[in-house]
């Protein structure tokens, strides 16, 4: 198995493990839905990919077995993210047959590694109860807020 990067030539694997990570995580999407993040998906790799969008893998010679993508954003800097960098984990997934392998792992320690390379002054990501040890044994924590999350939601 190679930890790597994904590359452009990698899209269409990306596109649809994001979508397998989706009906997991949702249980289920209406063919509405998974046509149309079938279209915006290709196209947002197409334009983030090795930018601020960072796809650690890991493939072998049938493809991609699992993925953990890194959205970077840069922002004002404050004394809590001095560099003015702060990521995102988004869709950690392994395909069903390679789970417990140990896959994961290695990708989110590429990602940590990178972050620490790249002058990105923390990671945030929303973790499941089967994710949790994942992230803890990295070294992500929880943590409290005195602030309160708020979300808009344009419909």
């Amino acid at each position: 198995m190679e930890f790597t990067t994904a590359e452009k030539s990698d899209i269409a694997e990306l596109t649809d493990l994001r979508i397998a990570y989706l009906k997991e995580d949702f249980g289920t999407l209406t063919s509405d839905d998974e046509q149309k993040l079938r279209q915006q998906i290709p196209d947002y790799f197409e334009k983030h990919l090795n930018k601020d969008a960072i796809a650690f893998v890991a493939k072998d010679q049938s493809g991609i077995a699992a993925v953990a993508l890194l959205i970077i954003e840069e922002k004002p800097a404050n004394p809590n993210f001095i560099h003015g960098k702060t990521g995102e984990v988004l869709s950690v997934y392994t395909k069903p047959e390679h789970r417990r392998k140990g896959y994961s792992s290695k990708l989110i320690s590429m990602l940590t590694d990178y972050a620490r390379q790249n002058s990105i002054d923390r990671v945030d990501l929303l973790a499941t109860e089967l994710g949790r040890p994942v992230y803890k044994k990295a070294g992500f924590n929880e943590y409290k807020s005195e602030y309160v999350a708020m979300r808009f939601t344009v419909k």
